[in-house]
């Protein structure tokens, strides 16, 4: 059975939203069920994300299921002509850390507003795709929001399990008290998300985009949408490393700098991950791990700028047992 894919024009009524226009995807299933929503292109040369939804919408045209799923491939249009890396051009803005967002605000916290208040404010799940921009390498990992709920935040680690991570970043619950991700904006309105992790550089690698497409359908198989036995048989994943805190390492100096580790890789606190020098080879910084855990991202480009994020480390406090 091929099913029609319905093209919605999303138009939303914010100011700072105005002539401006998202292409989303929707297919209905065989019968009632839940709705799921999934974005990407939030950051426009995370590729993988965004080919991962081209494959959804071609998945679920065949795959029976019950419900509904919406997919918008691009969050952010704008930055499409320039290719432009992490911040939206309108407002200079990095779209990824303002929700739950403002209806009143700049062109990316009315976009961030909008996405959960309208079109996915009603949505019984939303997994915002994401991972790889230019001169970035990112290990899958998950993303999740801790609200203090305790029957949304298991709900929450059970769907980001779904996705096989190696890592799940459950975020403290501080974080709901400023702006930040979409699984963040969600958990201030108690409402399910998860966030995926995955890809490199700006290019495409299959294994990435499988992570992202193979993760929402299993995903979609826990809310009840897809029987589980429709799916590809998987081995059985490892228990994912919870990493209890996110750090952000950024260049405090401009130069040459020398990576020591790899994205995905186990730290100890105070490694050396990175040196920063000049041109005559003299140390001007050297990046330590903030306490043991892993490496979530990294940049990849050797020339750096001061205020450069340069890694990501996923604080880890305790191991699984089966780690090494």
């Amino acid at each position: 059975m091929l099913r029609r894919v319905c093209e919605r024009r999303l138009n939303f009524a914010a100011p700072a939203l105005r002539g401006h226009e998202w292409l989303a995807y929707e297919i209905e299933g065989d019968g009632p069920g839940p709705a799921l929503c999934v974005m990407a292109g939030m950051h426009v040369n995370e590729v993988a994300g965004i080919l991962a939804t081209r494959w959804l919408i071609r998945l679920f045209r065949h795959l029976p299921f019950r419900g509904r799923i919406s997919i918008l491939p691009i969050v952010d249009p704008p930055a499409l002509p320039g290719r432009c890396q992490h911040l939206c051009p309108i407002d200079n803005k990095n779209i990824n850390f303002c929700f739950p967002g403002r209806a009143d605000g700049t062109f990316s916290e009315a976009l961030a507003d909008a996405l959960l208040q309208d079109w996915a404010g009603q949505a019984d799940l939303l997994i915002d795709l994401h991972g790889g921009d230019l001169c970035e390498v990112v290990a899958p990992f998950m993303v999740v929001q801790c609200s203090g709920d305790s029957a949304l935040d298991q709900a929450n680690l059970a769907l980001a399990r779904a996705f096989h991570p190696a890592v799940i970043v459950f975020l403290p619950q501080v974080h709901m008290a400023a702006a930040g991700r979409s699984c963040t904006g969600r958990a201030i309105k108690r409402q399910r998300a998860v966030f995926a992790e995955a890809g490199a550089n700006g290019l495409l690698d299959d294994a990435s985009v499988a992570f992202h497409v193979d993760g929402v359908c299993r995903a979609a198989a826990q809310l009840g949408m897809i029987d589980s036995s429709a799916l590809a048989a998987s081995p059985s994943p490892a228990e994912p490393v919870i990493a209890d805190s996110y750090h952000w390492l950024a260049a405090e100096t401009e130069g040459w700098c020398d990576y020591f580790v790899q994205a995905g890789e186990r730290v100890q606190a105070g490694q050396v991950l990175a040196q920063i020098s000049d041109d005559l080879e003299r140390p001007r910084q050297r990046l330590l791990a903030p306490q043991d855990g892993i490496v979530l991202w990294r940049d990849t480009h050797p020339l750096v700028s001061p205020n450069a994020a340069l890694f990501g480390i996923g604080g880890v406090a305790s191991w699984p047992e089966d780690r090494p």
